[in-house]
């Protein structure tokens, strides 16, 4: 599949999600300081199976993150925060053999969060992620990836929010620089959409207090690419999986939840790569230029399941 915008806006949109999920609420008085609960922990399981010339495949994913507020203070209807976390992320391919130079590898993250509102309306918001991804077999600096994010917050009402800015990342195949566009909105009582478009969105429908069925649209897994270990020439690993799916969550209970869902990735491809096959800039470049040392193309369907705690 050529690469393609959309491609290399997903390559580093997989580690932010815009959200407003902390709202901006209306205080009681002047005096008053309402903390929205944006500390979180998920973790969540992934299984992809497949059939290739007659022989069962799958790629498997494990993910965890948390993230800790160390500023939250909400004022006068402005929200200013400083979010600190750690995300892992743990891919496994199962019977592809050496094709790839391996089946595991790994994807470790420490975002870091700060946003800081001039009115009830604007934000500014910001966020840098380093991100060690390889099989970690020789750790070096040359596992690390590095992305941010600068974005404006535009709260146009109580039910719809957006935000505007532009997504910098440097990949193992050269640096990304693009626009970033995020949503939340509020349509009905029940009915709500938000994510980051075209790339990830989520279209939910509130069934009652503790239920909620959906439709999500995502582009993305992992870290996006792996470096290999020297041994085998330090070439690195892209995944690329799109998929669409239905999910139910259910609320446990205060502030707790669990997730399953289940979907078709109509696009999943593994690509390996020469160390040396890379671009300058992305969009500006071709990736169809690089040419891989291994491929693997299929599509199938996905389950997978999670926990969420917001605190």
């Amino acid at each position: 599949m050529k690469a393609t915008f959309l491609i290399y806006l997903v390559i580093f949109l997989i580690s932010f999600k815009f959200t407003a999920g902390a709202q901006q609420k209306t205080a009681t008085n002047a005096d008053s300081v309402f903390k929205p609960k944006i500390g979180s922990f998920d973790a969540g399981y992934s299984y992809s199976p497949f059939t290739v010339k007659n022989k069962n495949m799958n790629i498997r994913q494990v993910n965890a993150s948390v993230n800790v507020p160390l500023i939250n203070n909400f004022r006068d209807g402005k929200l200013d925060f400083l979010l600190a976390g750690v995300s892992y992320s743990g891919l496994s391919l199962s019977e592809t053999g050496k094709s790839f130079g391996g089946t595991d590898f790994y994807s470790i993250s420490v975002p870091i969060t700060f946003q800081k509102s001039f009115s009830a309306k604007y934000a500014l918001l910001v966020s840098a992620i380093p991100t060690l991804s390889s099989d970690l077999k020789d750790v070096s600096g040359e596992d690390m990836l590095y992305s941010g994010f600068a974005m404006l917050k535009i709260r146009k009402s109580k039910s719809f929010s957006y935000a505007v800015g532009v997504g910098y990342s440097r990949q193992f195949f050269g640096t990304i620089l693009l626009p970033v566009i995020g949503i939340e909105w509020q349509i009905s009582e029940k009915l709500s959409l938000s994510g980051t478009l075209p790339v990830s969105e989520k279209l939910k429908y509130q069934l009652n207090d503790k239920s909620i069925l959906g439709f999500s649209s995502d582009f993305g897994i992992g870290g996006g690419s792996y470096r290999l270990s020297k041994k085998t020439g330090s070439n690195y690993l892209q995944v690329q999986q799109y998929k669409n799916t239905l999910f139910y969550n259910y609320q446990l209970a205060k502030n707790f939840s669990v997730q399953i869902s289940g979907g078709y990735n109509f696009v999943q491809q593994l690509d390996l790569y020469n160390k040396d096959q890379k671009v300058n800039w992305a969009p500006f470049n071709d990736l169809n230029k690089r040419v891989h040392l291994a491929e693997l193309k299929k599509t199938g369907f996905t389950v997978e399941s999670g926990i969420s705690y917001r605190f």
